[in-house]
Formats: structure tokens, sequence, C-alpha cells
């Protein structure tokens, strides 16, 4: 998805300053794009270019200013595709909405929104090209969340799948990663982005961040957070990437990459070798208790049990029942009886009824959840697996746009 802006630091925007438009001079610029009659003038490419720069603290030249404005046209006409099509579904962004993200941009930054746009406004940089930057993030969002959100679904299976196998090889090698990514299609494309791909590599040799780079340049999805990736298991890389990443030294940032869908710079920022994971099934048990008089009442009572939040009502009708909290518990720390009780129980149902003296009593499984040391939970990991598919969605989508729009570039 596209980025948003998220660190501009003072001294970038000041020497940003020489690739400013000067005061009333968006009046006498020219067109440098028309996307489906909606033009985009080479104002608008200056400024976005200016605000690339500064944000990911990437010295001003005239090369450097050339490539930022190649880059600012390719967002600025992908920004008018998004905000056209989000018309298109009557979504509107209002100006509080922007402010609001301003202000957590600015946060970010740790300064408030009046002090950043003040800053953008002494380098010359209207700060209505950072708003207007805001509003279609914000309208795309928007857009891909209405029309894939609750189509996307990630499977408890896929999750389970997913947890084993990071679980698994665990034992394997780990990487911490940052990665840049730019999207490309065909032999042009992706030998052009290879190109940008390498200037990208010589000015963060210069000393610009690669967090800020990633920030502004990267289509991926870890662009939010700076190109991290977090700590990734040997195999879980495509092949093209894990090949290099295994050559690279802590601290060593790599070639450009090719792929079919692109080019990749990765930075290896940490490696750490495999170790054993001990893995821990963790359950929450309550007790239903009732005198052997109500067995067969009790029998019914269970057949209707479907979780634990309406269990007094399922068994409300039991005379003398009590139902007991267990809490959480191990399952490796529980009597050989209580396993064998709830072994093949499925979370929300209850365990065979058995009897102890003038009593008899029931298991309910309100959860059962496999974790292991240094796996990512089950959340985390569908909430990966969901950002992933709704990334591609997309990307798919915007790509669709650009197919059938009318684009004239100058």
């Amino acid at each position: 998805m596209k980025r948003t802006l998220a660190a501009v630091s003072a001294a970038a925007i000041a020497g940003a300053m020489l690739l400013a438009a000067p005061a009333g001079a968006q009046m006498a610029e020219g067109v440098a794009a028309i996307v489906n009659d909606k033009v985009i003038s080479t104002y608008d490419v200056r400024q976005r270019a200016t605000l690339l720069l500064a944000s990911s603290q990437i010295q001003p030249t005239a090369e450097t200013q050339q490539r930022a404005a190649q880059q600012a046209l390719r967002d600025l006409v992908d920004e008018e595709l998004q905000l056209q099509e989000a018309a298109h579904y009557e979504i509107n962004i209002s100006d509080d909405q922007i402010s609001n993200t301003l202000n957590q941009i600015a946060q970010q930054n740790n300064t408030n929104a009046t002090d950043l746009q003040r800053q953008l406004a002494a380098a010359g940089i209207n700060p209505n090209t950072l708003r207007n930057q805001i509003r279609a993030d914000i309208a795309w969002r928007r857009l891909i969340s209405g029309r894939y959100g609750t189509r996307v679904r990630i499977s408890p299976l896929e999750v389970t799948e997913t947890q084993a196998r990071i679980a698994a090889s665990a034992t394997r090698a780990q990487y911490q990663i940052s990665e840049i990514f730019l999207a490309a299609e065909g032999e042009r494309e992706i030998a052009e982005a290879e190109a940008n791909a390498q200037r990208l590599l010589q000015e963060m040799q210069r000393g610009a961040p690669f967090p800020l780079v990633a920030r502004q340049f990267s289509a991926a999805p870890s662009a939010a957070a700076g190109g991290d990736l977090g700590w990734i298991t040997a195999g879980e890389l495509r092949p093209e990437l894990q090949a290099i990443v295994d050559r690279l030294a802590p601290g060593q940032v790599s070639m450009p990459v090719r792929t079919p869908e692109g080019v990749y710079i990765v930075a290896l920022r940490e490696r750490r070798e495999g170790r054993q994971v001990e893995t821990q099934t963790r359950v929450i048990l309550r007790q239903i208790s009732a005198p052997s008089a109500s067995r067969a009442q009790l029998e019914r009572a269970r057949a209707r049990i479907e979780n634990c939040e309406r269990l007094d009502t399922a068994v409300g009708s039991v005379p003398g029942q009590e139902i007991t909290d267990l809490g959480v518990s191990n399952e490796s720390d529980l009597s050989d009886t209580v396993r064998q009780q709830i072994a093949g129980v499925n979370r929300g149902q209850a365990s065979p009824i058995t009897v102890a003296g003038d009593r008899v009593s029931m298991l309910v499984v309100c959860d059962r959840a496999t974790s292991s040391e240094g796996v990512p939970s089950r959340e985390e990991i569908e909430n990966r697996l969901y950002e992933q598919e709704l990334a591609m969605l997309s990307q798919r989508y915007l790509r669709d746009l650009r197919r059938e729009a009318t684009i004239i570039t100058r």
C-alpha cells in the first residue's frame, strides 16, 4: 500500500530548500501528467520530490532531484488513481481526519503539527503537499478495507500450520532483516527499478538512513515500519533473497536483488543461531458438578454446551449444579486423570461425566492453545498473514487501475 511520510528532520528540510519552488511559482508551472483528464502540475511534482528527499534525508543534488522527481510523479499518478477510485465509491476524507494523522506523524518526530507545518513552509514546501498525500493514503486504505477486508479469511488451520512451521524451523539460523521493495512488471520496468535501487543504495552509503528511505520508497507492507521485517527464520524468505542474506554479515546491506515482481534491497541487522524450542499447551478449564441424582439433567446439559460464555444458561436447569473456574494451566502440569478426561475434547465442549461419591462432574475446555517459546502467537501470525494478503490485493487493484486509465506524461 502507499506510504505516508513518517519522519521529517528539520536539518533535512533545510537542506531541501534548494529544490523548492519560489513563492508564487505555482501559477507558472506546466503540466507533468494527465490522469483521466485530471492534471498533475510540474509544481506538484517538484513539491513532492522535495518532500521525498527531506523525509528520507537524501542529500539534495541535481541528480537526486531528478530521481526524486521521477518517483514523485509515479506516486502522484498512483494517488490520483486511488482518489478517483475512492470518489467513485463516495469515500470522502474530512480535514479533521487528515489533521489527526498529521498530529500522529508530528508526535513520531517529537514535535507538533503546527511546528511540523512551519518547518515545511520555511523550506518552501506547501503544507498541502503532505496533507494531499495523507488524504490519498487514508482514502485508499478505507477503500481496500471496505472492498476486501471482510473477504480476506485466514483459516485457523493456516495459522496452525504457519505456527508449526515456524516452531519446527526455529532450530535453524534466524535473521533480523529490513527490506526495501520496488515493484515492477516486465523486463523494462524491472531494469528501471534495479537502476533506481542502485541509486538508493548509493544514497544510503552516503548516510541516508535505511528506515527513512524504506518509508518513502518501498512498496512493501513493511514500509510503514521502516522496512523492518523482524526476525525471520531461514527458509521463510524467498530463495533469491535467502541466498543473499546467507552471505551478509550483520550491519551489511545487499546489492539490488531481482525477482519476478520487482527489486529488493535487504539489510541484515543481526543473526542468531537456531535453538531448541519448548512447546506448551495451555488450557482454561471449568468444572461443573451436581448431585448424583441430577446426572440425567447434567447429561442433557452437556449436549447443549457450545462455549464458556453461555455456560450458566446451558446448565442453569440442572438441580444443585455448581460451576468452578479452574483457571489457566499448562496441560503438562495437570494430573494424569484430568489429562485423560479432557483428551480429545474440543474447545468449548465438555468432557464425559465422571462419578465421585455422591457427586457427578464434567470438565469444560474453555480454551486450548499451543505456544512455543520465541514463536509468534496465533494472533500475531493471523495479523501478519492478513496484512500480506491485503497488501497483495491492493497492489493488484492499483495495477488494474493503471492498465484501465488514460495516463499521459509530459
